[in-house]
């Protein structure tokens, strides 16, 4: 009822008044009276001041032709806002319409515009690529030109030397002819050789084959001398690498002999000492390592104390065998 009410206010009102018109009629005016009182409404504050007291009124009079004008009127509104109301939707509905055409529009230029930016980035990609192509093109042109200019060039020289060449040519063959001239008059001086050289040819035959005969002696001789040096080389070297066990064995037995322990040690005790020393013999530093299990930290402190015990260390057989640094397995 009440949402009624708020969506129709001007018909609602309407019919009350209609209503209250109807009740003013029927009840409030009196039938034995035909008079119509005329009742001004004034504010509280705008009494007249010829008025001191007013008697209760007993009836009341409403005009109907007042009451159908002020009736005529509100439907007239009523109707002019209907109207309005109605103008309104349709100008709603309109421009909604016009809204979604817009819309619609709106999308078509969007989807043009999509396409034309798209064609304009494939138009400058293209021209882009086109571009490059000129670039390339003029790169090409220039190489060409560089190329036809050395071209031209190796002609201008080719054709010099072609002259030259010609010019050479016709100097051979002058020469030539000078030549056959000369040959002519020296197969004369060869005619009268040539049994003397038949005869130099059987002595520089003979000549030839003793030559040869004394190099392949000698290529024999060298071969010969080679091989003795190498083998002079290998037994020097056997030679040589016999001394240095030697003399490493001379070392380690000038260590065993110095050894000395009073701990029981295994004899399956082995480690590797490594000596440092000066060519006088003197030993520099002894590192003890590479021990297997047997091998005890007695032992070991044992064989360093005997190291400096056999300074200075034995001297090798030959100077050029001294080694700063020596390496050998001590055992007990």
């Amino acid at each position: 009822m009440f949402g009624f009410i708020f969506r129709h206010p001007i018909s609602v009102l309407l019919a009350l008044l209609v209503h209250l018109g109807l009740f003013v009629l029927l009840v409030i005016v009196p039938q034995n009276e035909p008079e119509v009182l005329k009742v001004q409404l004034v504010s509280s504050t705008e009494q007249p001041e010829s008025i001191k007291t007013v008697q209760p009124m007993k009836t009341f009079a409403v005009d109907s032709e007042q009451v159908q004008k002020r009736l005529a009127k509100i439907k007239k509104e009523e109707q002019e806002k209907l109207a309005l109301q109605k103008r309104l939707e349709k100008q709603t509905a309109s421009e909604k319409k016009r809204l979604e055409e817009l819309k619609r529009k709106k999308k078509i230029e969007q989807k043009k515009f999509a396409i034309e930016k798209k064609k304009a980035q494939e138009a400058k990609r293209l021209a882009k690529i086109e571009k490059q192509k000129e670039i390339a093109l003029k790169k090409r042109t220039k190489v060409e030109e560089k190329k036809a200019e050395k071209a031209k060039k190796e002609a201008k020289l080719a054709e010099k030397k072609r002259l030259e060449a010609k010019k050479k040519v016709a100097q051979a063959e002058k020469k030539r002819k000078k030549a056959e001239e000369k040959s002519k008059k020296i197969a004369l001086e060869i005619k009268k050789r040539n049994a003397e050289k038949e005869k130099l040819e059987v002595e520089a035959l003979q000549a030839r084959l003793i030559r040869e005969q004394e190099e392949e002696e000698a290529l024999l001789q060298k071969q010969i001398a080679e091989e003795d040096s190498k083998k002079m080389k290998v037994a020097r070297e056997k030679e040589m690498q016999n001394l240095r066990e030697v003399y490493i064995s001379n070392i380690a037995s000038a260590v065993k002999l110095n050894w000395k322990t009073v701990a029981r040690i295994s004899e399956k005790a082995r480690c590797t000492i490594s000596i440092t020393q000066t060519p006088t013999g003197n030993v520099s530093s002894v590192q003890v390592h590479a021990c297997n299990k047997y091998a005890t930290s007695t032992f070991k402190k044992d064989a360093e104390k005997a190291v400096y015990r056999s300074q200075p260390l034995p001297k090798p057989p030959v100077k050029e065998l001294f080694e700063r640094k020596i390496d050998f397995i001590f055992k007990p």
